[in-house]
């Protein structure tokens, strides 16, 4: 004999019960509809990202030739937020502003390395040139504390901010020259940071220029005794 089976019966759902079933596709609709709109909102209000990057040259007529070749390694310091690609704006001694939407081409850090190479190439006599984290035996070294990569609102005015250290080491550990350098420029205003990137070019190229002088001076004396 076959046996029937039953269904229990759940019951009729109260008006209340109904009613929040029956809405819950309207609730849905304007959850989404709230969200799209949010979407929408924060891309329009959303500033556009910039970034911007240095233009600097160096003379290479002048290159001189030593035998045998050097090599060198260039060490860059720096504080963490200089090893990031954000533009630092400061508005007063204490305060400093990390532009989340503007940025530099490279970290400033990795700028300053990389003009660093560049001078040094121009120079004439270094065989190898190598950026690196440590300084390494049987190299001459450039180590580089950049503290300083930033605009500067005083006021009205706006200014570039270079600061740097920077030690010649020989091959043996012999710190050969010393030098500190601190760039000022006064950039001309502007709804972006042009001046910014236009200004510090100028302040990095000036102290590259003096870095090239001095470190020719440095090498080509100690070379000499050899």
């Amino acid at each position: 004999m076959n046996k029937k089976m039953s269904i229990p019966h759940l019951g009729t759902p109260s008006p209340l019960t109904a009613k929040v079933f029956n809405f819950l596709p309207h609730l849905l609709m304007i959850l989404l509809a709230a969200v799209m709109i949010a979407a929408v909102f924060s891309c329009a209000t959303m500033p556009d990202s910039k970034i911007y990057s240095l233009d600097i040259h160096y003379d290479m007529t002048n290159r001189v030739e030593l035998s045998p070749d050097i090599p060198i390694i260039i060490v860059v310091d720096s504080p963490r937020y200089l090893s990031q690609a954000f533009l630092a704006v400061r508005s007063s001694p204490y305060t400093l502003t990390i532009m989340k939407y503007s940025k530099w081409q490279s970290p400033p850090s990795t700028m300053v390395a990389e003009e660093l190479k560049k001078a040094l190439y121009s120079i004439g006599f270094f065989r190898d040139i190598r950026i690196s984290s440590v300084a390494r035996q049987n190299f001459y070294s450039l180590k580089t504390n950049l503290t300083r990569f930033e605009q500067s609102d005083e006021g009205t005015a706006l200014y570039g901010i270079l600061s740097l250290d920077a030690d010649l080491l020989s091959p043996e550990g012999e710190n050969l020259c010393h030098n500190t350098y601190s760039k000022k420029i006064k950039l001309n205003g502007s709804g972006d940071y042009s001046a910014l990137a236009e200004g510090l070019s100028a302040a990095l190229k000036e102290v590259m220029d003096e870095i090239r002088t001095s470190t020719a001076k440095a090498i080509t004396e100690k070379e000499s005794k050899k």
